[in-house]
């Protein structure tokens, strides 16, 4: 059977702490002092960011094998509660959410960490949604679907896409596979979704297709809407050596299914248009 990781609450709790003041929204818990610190450099544009705690996991990918229970490897789901299978993005609106906003139902997930055969669960993910482009943006349309990463990957993955790191959020340096952090370091993994969309499909074969990364802030004319890009950083606590996600050594990646509340979405993204 398998067993999770369990760790300190009181870090926990400082973690939480951190991620809630990264998002710009009251801390509950107080007189904690947290070790975790934000690069100066990050997230590198206007940004609305929003803090989620552990929802549950499955063996289930709505995305990749929709309507199949159990086809997927393991999972680790944040937002959105109801996330199976059969998980469209119609079913996922006005649901109950593991992340600090009323108006995102979203489900974000990647690959289950695991110690050996323990689950590590996250202690928080902080989701950023940035304006990164020099053309205008818009908000990432009703029913969208994306993934981040190579679940499949065999080999290092460029690392403006999925990477790991220890220290400081959004800071350097930046490893391909699984680092051994130091005792007060968090372990965390980035994940950064494509933020140029074809303006047609809300999903496609591979499920990248209809997506593509700006380049120098512009996206490409066969994918011309600009889109806030969405990146979540996942903070775990350090883990040995050799510990690895659930899709494999370098398989790490990240999911996003569209829940929002989209007139909500598409103010904040309007606001993000305005600033930068």
């Amino acid at each position: 059977m398998l067993r999770r990781v369990a760790f300190p609450v009181s870090l926990a709790a400082a973690i939480a702490v951190a991620g809630l003041a990264a998002a710009g929204l009251p801390a509950a818990p107080t007189g904690v002092t947290t070790p975790l610190q934000f690069s100066p450099n990050f997230p590198n544009g206007p940004y609305y960011s929003i803090v989620c705690s552990f929802s549950h996991r499955n063996n289930d990918d709505p995305v990749v094998f929709p309507g199949q229970a159990g086809r997927s490897h393991n999972h680790t789901y944040i937002g959105n509660r109801s996330v199976d299978a059969k998980t469209t993005s119609a079913s996922l609106i006005g649901g109950t959410s593991s992340c600090d906003s009323e108006s995102d139902s979203s489900a974000y997930w990647m690959p289950t960490l695991f110690v050996g055969q323990n689950d590590v669960v996250p202690f928080a993910t902080i989701v950023y949604y940035v304006n990164r482009s020099r053309q205008g943006i818009s908000a990432p349309p009703k029913g969208l679907m994306m993934i981040a990463g190579n679940a499949e990957a065999r080999s290092r993955q460029p690392k403006g896409i999925v990477a790991w790191s220890c220290g400081a959020v959004g800071g350097p340096p930046r490893y391909a596979t699984i680092p051994s952090c130091r005792e007060d370091q968090m372990l965390q993994l980035q994940a950064t979704f494509p933020n140029c969309w074809d303006g047609r499909r809300l999903d496609s074969a591979d499920h990248k297709q209809h997506l593509k990364y700006a380049s120098r802030g512009l996206c490409p004319a066969s994918h011309p809407v600009a889109m806030p890009q969405i990146i979540l950083i996942v903070l775990y606590p350090p883990v040995p050596l050799g510990s690895q996600v659930a899709s494999g050594r370098f398989g790490a990646h990240a999911d996003f299914m569209n829940g929002w509340d989209q007139v909500e979405l598409e103010r904040l993204v309007a606001e993000r248009d305005r600033q930068r």
